[in-house]
């Protein structure tokens, strides 16, 4: 299940690579310790984790990522530099104590073309959402509860993806599923993404996503 979330992620983001170049705006996100989990403050939100979630913010974030990586890197600066060359900043990084859950927040930086145009944020989220969803369907596996809405969050204009993914037609047992929010804000393009696994992960992402509020 990791390496279908491992590679779901890697999926949407190399649907967004075409668009970007150059360094994300630097955007750090602030984790407090309360009763009840934690909070989160970045680009302009305010996200609550449940108890035992394990949060991480700035570099730490890359050495996480750096230790379930699959991919031929010789440090967690060098896969810090791939995202950042590639116009990706990472802000955010959480995950379930069960690891049936996972929370990212990323800033993508879009460039122009040669005509001078870039892709809006609905583009942007529409061209993941497609191609995640055909990604799979193509590996043979089912697409269950799929959707592509404008949506509010945290006060935050954007459109959200969700699918669930299922491994054939005749299948009932959830493999992953994922929601992406994708909003525009000084002149870059924020992806708030969750996985899950489990119905019962599935609708505790659900509660921190409806659960997100304007940062003070």
């Amino acid at each position: 299940m990791k390496k279908l979330i491992a590679a779901a992620a890697a999926i949407i983001l190399t649907a967004g690579l075409c668009g970007c170049a150059g360094n994300s705006n630097t955007v750090s996100a602030v984790i407090t310790e309360t009763q009840d989990g934690s909070s989160v403050s970045a680009a302009g939100l305010n996200i609550k984790l449940p108890q035992d979630w394990e949060a991480y913010a700035g570099n730490e974030v890359y050495k996480k990522l750096y230790e379930s990586s699959e991919v031929d890197y010789d440090s967690a600066d060098d896969l810090k530099k791939s995202y950042e060359d590639n116009g990706i900043n990472y802000i955010l990084y959480a995950i379930a104590p069960d690891q049936t859950a996972m929370l990212s927040l990323t800033a993508l930086k879009i460039t122009t073309d040669e005509n001078g145009e870039r892709l809006s944020a609905e583009e942007f989220a529409r061209n993941n959402h497609d191609t995640s969803v055909i990604s799979f369907q193509a590996s043979g596996m089912k697409i269950a509860n799929s959707g592509f809405t404008e949506e509010i969050c945290g006060g935050k204009s954007g459109y959200l993806s969700r699918y669930e993914i299922y491994t054939d037609e005749n299948s009932a047992e959830l493999l992953m599923g994922q929601s992406e929010f994708i909003f525009e804000q000084d002149g870059s393009l924020y992806s708030l993404q969750v996985y899950y696994h489990s119905e019962e992960a599935g609708q505790q992402t659900s509660d921190i996503l409806s659960g997100i509020t304007a940062a003070e």
